[in-house]
């Protein structure tokens, strides 16, 4: 009697591996318009909407989408985790179901075309971003002058009077 069990546990295990079950998770990000490159958390995919991706975990995922003469487009993508990924249910859904279960999300999202001559900016908000870029140039060009040792007094305005000749020197 034990030994008939041993080997049909050991023949149901065998067969559970063999014909061990599978979840498959795939993304699929479309666009309007579709061609727009895709990437995923900031990673590369290379692939373009349409585009399908595998996914192993659920959570919400940074999505940006880019095509040329379209604002780039930076979205939040929530998988879900569906029931059959929750323990206990996974172990039957991985291991022992004997077919393949597919959980496909699909997001859309819509570009909208870039002009480049929009206003987004008031000229106040203009002015103090020319402000402060000059500025930056100024610090820049300091460490410049100043090399390794920081950055360097500034360069002296020149004076409207030249400088006084040098004292004679006592013999």
């Amino acid at each position: 009697m034990t030994r008939g069990f041993t080997v049909l546990s050991g023949l149901t295990l065998a067969a559970a591996a063999l014909l061990g079950g599978c979840v498959e998770r795939k993304m699929v990000v479309r666009s309007d318009p579709a061609g727009a490159h895709v990437l995923l958390d900031l990673a590369e995919q290379d692939a373009t909407t349409p585009a399908t991706i595998p996914f192993e975990f659920g959570g919400t995922r940074l999505v940006t989408l880019v095509a040329p003469g379209y604002e780039v487009l930076d979205a939040h993508a929530e998988l879900r985790d569906p029931w059959y990924t929750w323990f206990p249910f996974d172990l039957f859904a991985e291991v022992l179901w004997p077919g393949t279960i597919e959980d496909v999300q699909e997001f859309e999202f819509t570009l909208r075309p870039y002009h480049p001559g929009d206003e987004r900016f008031s000229d106040a908000q203009r002015a103090e971003v020319e402000r402060r870029s000059a500025e930056l140039r100024a610090r820049a060009e300091a460490y410049r002058r100043g090399g390794s040792d920081g950055p360097a007094a500034p360069a002296a305005a020149p004076a409207d009077e030249p400088p006084p000749p040098p004292a004679p020197s006592a013999r």
